[in-house]
């Protein structure tokens, strides 16, 4: 099991590969954690795989590791107020254009768009509706996924983990060796 388990901290298969599936020009140097197999893909694959996923993690080849990388900085906007892939003719970026999202993988800065439509809901009413519990109803910067709070729940009987520990353990996963500061 060892030798498995190492060669899925390097590239595995994708060594003798040097473009994407998708017949692109671009490299293969992403590869995410949360999606099925290690398969390496370019850029534009993987924003285009987890425009459905956008709280997966993701890693990027460094050339002698990988280093995990948010969605957000590879170019990746949540659009709200529409079914997954409708295009807003009026998005309107979160305050600052920084929000956070909590999901039982981790913390995850997200680039997201409110929707801004003239039919479009109030801001918490469009989280809420994608599954995301807002912080607070009045422009709103964080939010935690409904996933988490039944996960959470479902510890609090079972094991009577406090709501310190639980954080504190979605951290650890977000960043293990405390290197990063975590934001919330």
């Amino acid at each position: 099991y060892l030798d498995e388990m190492i060669r899925l901290e390097g590239r595995g298969d994708e060594i003798p590969r040097e473009v994407c599936g998708c017949e692109g020009e671009e490299p293969l140097l992403y590869r995410c954690r949360d999606c099925f197999g290690a398969e390496m893909v370019c850029r534009s694959c993987v924003l285009q795989w987890h425009a459905h996923n956008p709280l997966h993690r993701v890693e990027e080849w460094g050339g002698t590791f990988f280093v995990r990388v948010s969605l957000k900085l590879l170019g990746l906007r949540v659009q709200l107020g529409h079914n997954p892939g409708e295009k807003c003719y009026n998005p309107k970026p979160a305050a600052g254009d920084d929000f956070i999202v909590i999901d039982v993988h981790g913390i995850h800065e997200i680039g997201l768009d409110f929707c801004g439509c003239e039919t479009a809901q109030i801001h918490y009413k469009q989280l809420i509706r994608a599954q995301w519990f807002p912080a607070t109803v009045i422009s709103p910067h964080t939010a935690a996924t409904f996933a988490l709070m039944e996960f959470f729940h479902l510890l609090t009987f079972e094991s009577k983990v406090s709501a310190y520990e639980f954080y504190h353990s979605i951290a650890r996963r977000t960043d293990n060796t405390s290197i990063t500061p975590i934001r919330v």
